[in-house]
């Protein structure tokens, strides 16, 4: 049987196009419909990871403009030499440590110094200081416990953290108690 040689009848071609039109109204009612429904959907999303693409790329740009100024800064930052107290000096050393405290809203329960015992090898010039061991008993939050290490760290006269212990305070759990050992230099 030859295709070239099948004629059909009027009623037959018919037939075929009214399958075709329900084939293709079949197609465009339901199954084009639920795909323009899905890519519907996918728009706000699209439109949304955009924004947020924008987004990070915008901080990415900040980020790396940042760096590149607080590599420049840091190089320009001089480093100035901390200096180191004479023994009658150290109330006037507490007291500023108090000071501190009280500017990042601290409350020191106790304060007291200790002279420590001299047990590793002195190097070159050591041998004319004396280091001092400063206690603090401290209630304060977080927070205000960085800013106050870092007031003292960064202050002219040489104090470094030698250990602390964080508890926290029953009543305030928003508030700690903290034990707070520095230790600084003296000239003899």
């Amino acid at each position: 049987m030859n295709l070239t040689n099948i004629q059909l009848n009027k009623q037959n071609k018919i037939l075929i196009v009214i399958f075709f039109v329900l084939i293709i109204f079949v197609d465009t009612r339901y199954i084009l419909k639920g795909q323009r429904a899905g890519l519907s959907r996918l728009n706000p999303k699209i439109v949304k990871l955009k924004t947020d693409l924008a987004i990070l790329n915008a901080g990415l740009e900040n980020m790396r403009s940042s760096k590149s100024n607080l590599g420049g800064a840091t190089q320009k930052k001089v480093m100035r030499p901390s200096r180191i107290l004479r023994e009658s000096q150290i109330s006037e050393l507490l007291q500023e440590i108090s000071t501190a405290a009280n500017k990042f809203d601290i409350k020191i329960a106790q304060i007291r110094t200790n002279r420590q015992a001299q047990k590793e090898k002195l190097a070159i010039g050591q041998d004319k200081l004396n280091s001092i061991l400063i206690n603090l008993n401290l209630v304060c939050d977080y927070h205000n416990l960085g800013r106050f290490i870092q007031d003292l760290e960064n202050s002219p006269v040489f104090i470094g953290v030698q250990e602390w212990e964080i508890s926290t305070q029953l009543p305030d759990y928003m508030k700690q108690k903290v034990t707070l050992a520095l230790k600084t230099y003296v000239s003899k």
